[in-house]
Parts: structure tokens; sequence; C-alpha cells
């Protein structure tokens, strides 16, 4: 009978402990097209840290972690490359960006069924130049823990499609990439 209830235990246990992964960061169009105006410029987004933990767990569900085992900064900093990249204005030997990722929180149970995702990022230029900005990203995310907490990890590529967006449409950040 003990066996049987260690068993059980485990099983209950495991079950409720998974981790949360997002899809890959996929570029935006409208990020794009917003990047295209600072063509012939040379950018790119070097060393992004982190100034605040990062509470990860998800309900009882477990932790939403980036994809490929990347820190949430390592996320946000490859999706600004990878736009710049799309864009035509990242270089290796431009202007180069630095920063602080000042706010990562989530929620997947705002309204119930809804949930967001709040990130803040402040930027530093080679040429001294800097921003910050936040963005709240919302979505639905589900009732139930298992939807509620997939749907939460899903939105992180939206949510860091909308900071970019925030960012670069920012008349500041025309400063940093001059």
């Amino acid at each position: 009978m003990t066996k049987i209830t260690v068993l059980w235990g485990a099983v209950f246990l495991l079950a409720g402990c998974s981790t949360m992964t997002p899809a890959r960061y996929a570029v935006s169009v409208d990020n794009n097209q917003m990047l295209k105006q600072y063509e012939g410029a040379a950018i790119r987004l070097g060393n992004l840290t982190a100034s605040s933990d990062y509470s990860a767990n998800c309900r009882l569900m477990g932790p939403i972690k980036a994809a490929d085992g990347m820190s949430i900064p390592d996320f946000i900093q490859k999706a600004f490359n990878d736009e710049f990249k799309f864009a035509n204005v990242y270089s290796d030997s431009g202007i180069n960006l630095s920063g602080t990722v000042t706010k990562v929180e989530f929620s997947s149970t705002s309204g119930l069924t809804d949930g967001w995702w709040d990130l803040g990022i402040k930027l530093t230029s080679s040429n001294g130049a800097s921003m910050e900005a936040e963005n709240r990203h919302s979505f639905k995310s589900g009732f139930d823990a298992i939807t509620a907490c997939n749907q939460t990890a899903q939105a992180l590529g939206s949510a860091v499609q909308d900071l970019i967006k925030k960012v670069i449409s920012d008349p500041q950040f025309s400063q940093l990439i001059r």
C-alpha cells in the first residue's frame, strides 16, 4: 500500500510541474516597415542584462522560460537583432546598443481568462544617448492552468514584438542610432 501511495504522489507532483516554453521569436512585418526608415544605419544590440529577478512560475504548472534555453534578456536581445537583420540595418561594426531589461512580469489570470506581459527596457547607445520604454501586451489566457500557462508562454513572442515596436517608434530611438 505504501508503494502505491508514493507512486501516486510522485505522479501528481510531476504532473503539476512542467516548463512552459514559447515558440522561437518571429520577426514582425510592422517592425520591419518602421525600421526601413533607418536604411543605411548600422546597429546592433550587444549586451542586455536584467535589473531584477523574474518570477517565472505560472500558477502551479511550473515556470515559463524563453525558447532554446535562453534567459528573457537573451531572448529580447536576439529578437532586436533579428529585427535589425531582417530590415538590413544590423552590423557588428556600427552603433552598439546595450541595455537593461528593467521589467519582466506576467499574469495568466487577469479578469479570470485574460493575461498580460509587462516588459520594460533601458537602452544606451555607444554614442552616449539613452532611452527607456515599457509596454503591456494583453492576450486571452484561458480558465484552466494548463491552457492559461501555455497561452502565457506563447504570448511572450508577441509581447517582445510590441516592446520592440514601442522602442523603434519612439522619436528618441533615432538619437540612439546616429
